[in-house]
């Protein structure tokens, strides 16, 4: 029997435009547990006042610093106002793995909203 495959694929969109596509993958249609899953996100801010490059590398670095901690669904950051958004899957991940991956990666933050959905 073959099964139906569904492509996801992930794309982020940097400052000034730039689009950023993640690598695919496909999952079976007929999986059980992929069919109807409901799961809660939370969001919490970090503010992070050393993210001050003028070439948005400080951005690329503190995105790839969470976007690869597990749980984390979105990562959004606002040079701007020096303030990260991070979405994620309470359970597998909390705020405090955030501030460690920031600080990991030479941004020690602050946290502002903890756990708000």
């Amino acid at each position: 029997m073959k099964h139906a495959l569904r492509a996801i694929v992930f794309a982020v969109v940097l400052p000034l435009g730039a689009i950023v596509t993640l690598p695919a993958f496909a999952v079976p249609l007929s999986e059980p547990s992929l069919q109807r899953v409901a799961v809660r996100f939370s969001q919490s801010v970090i503010h992070i006042p050393g993210m001050t490059c003028s070439n948005q590398s400080c951005a690329v670095t503190v995105y790839i610093s969470l976007i690869r901690l597990p749980g984390v669904m979105g990562v959004g950051v606002d040079e701007s106002n020096q303030d990260v958004t991070v979405k994620y899957v309470p359970g597998r991940t909390s705020p405090s793995a955030f501030l460690k991956a920031v600080k990991n990666a030479g941004f020690p933050g602050t946290l502002v909203t903890k756990g708000s959905t």
